[in-house]
């Protein structure tokens, strides 16, 4: 009777999900038409030669300098964008619903689903959000969505494993064709460590010492090509740092510590490169804000150096410690466990057994060495 009842929720849930998910579009098809027939100031309806603001960028407030609450209420709606990422989310809880339908007793874990939809949540800051309306009239904006879009979504994204949940989630049939893709050639060069690592420079240092900057930053359409860009190239990178996915490649620990301290010389040289430029990066103009040009790409280029290692040597700090973790996990004298015995052998010249931690430290002899080895401390004070 409970399988069957179970067998009935899961597929509301799955449902429901798709239900809010076509009510958040149509509400978006809404705002979109609405802006789309408002007045553009001469007498005239805004109509087509706005359409792109429509999609893009709509429902911006006039330009006012980016401090204080206009940090969190300054917004505009990128109807594109947004509706990409409520059909991603769709799709991810309605894999979460479905687990237990195809696992029995087994539920996807509440962490990997709170990383991924966090993973979105960043993503529509980055492109609804405060930093999206400034984008193209101050670099720091710019830069800081950036970071965003590259290293804090795509991390969060793959920490989620969205592949491992497509391949729990779905029947076997199904699930025989994405393992086949996601282990064919194609996807298997992709995710390459070279060819992740090469898109990652490509991306940082094409998009920020070229003067497809000054194109980006003047145009909106090309704002859009960036943006999706940064998650794509962000998510192949992390693939391999984070996901833990059913792909060719599994790297090792070292191997994953390696392509991150790389990583972070890439954003480093990026970020010296623009402190020490004597042209500014090319931007919309706005009266309103009364910030340098100049000052304004080398306070970017700062953002990039400290702001882009910041965020990957956090990533490094979270994967050794999972690292240590494992390694006490899976083996009872781990390194640490090692140092303690041979610091004790060392210092009381007495040999550990070899016999578990526990009755290691229950042995009489060694506790006899041991406290001889403090008397001769104490009196050595």
């Amino acid at each position: 009777m409970s399988s069957t009842v179970r067998s009935r929720r899961v597929p509301r849930l799955a449902v429901a999900a798709w239900v809010l998910a076509g009510a958040i579009l149509v509400a978006l098809i809404v705002a979109v038409a609405d802006y789309l027939g408002t007045p553009d100031g001469t007498g005239g309806m805004s109509g087509h030669a706005h359409t792109s603001e429509a999609l893009y960028r709509a429902g911006a407030d006039p330009m006012r300098p980016l401090l204080g609450t206009a940090l969190v209420t300054v917004w505009h709606l990128d109807a594109v964008a947004l509706a990409v990422l409520v059909l991603v989310a769709a799709w991810y809880l309605t894999g979460v619903a479905l687990v237990p339908v195809r696992h029995p007793g087994t539920r996807w874990p509440v962490a990997r689903t709170i990383s991924f939809l966090a993973g979105l949540a960043v993503c529509a800051l980055a492109t609804n959000g405060s930093i999206a309306v400034y984008d193209q009239v101050l670099f720091t904006a710019h830069m800081i969505g950036h970071l965003a879009l590259l290293m804090v979504a795509p991390a969060l994204l793959m920490w989620g494993r969205p592949l491992t949940l497509a391949l729990t989630a779905s029947a076997a049939p199904r699930r025989v064709r994405i393992e086949r893709i996601a282990r064919g050639r194609v996807v298997s060069l992709l995710t390459s460590p070279p060819v992740a690592l090469a898109s990652y420079t490509v991306a940082i240092v094409g998009t920020h010492l070229t003067g497809l900057m000054d194109t980006v930053m003047r145009t909106t359409w090309a704002g859009q090509v960036e943006h999706l860009v940064y998650v794509l190239v962000g998510c192949q990178f992390f693939s391999l740092i984070l996901g833990d996915e059913p792909i060719r490649w599994r790297l090792a620990s070292p191997a994953r510590w390696l392509l991150l301290a790389v990583a972070m010389a890439v954003d480093t040289f990026t970020g010296v490169v623009l402190l020490q430029q004597t042209r500014p990066v090319a931007m919309l103009s706005s009266p309103d804000l009364a910030v340098g040009a100049l000052s304004d790409t080398h306070t970017g280029g700062a953002i990039m150096w400290f702001g882009g290692d910041a965020i990957m040597a956090l990533i490094m700090i979270v994967l050794v410690i999972g690292w240590l973790r494992r390694v006490e996990a899976s083996d009872e004298k781990g390194w640490l466990e090692q140092a303690r015995r041979a610091t004790f052998s060392a210092h009381t010249g007495a040999a550990t057994p070899e016999s578990d931690a526990a009755r290691f430290d229950d042995d009489d002899a060694a506790r006899s060495s041991y406290n001889e080895w403090l008397a001769q401390l104490d009196r050595q004070r």
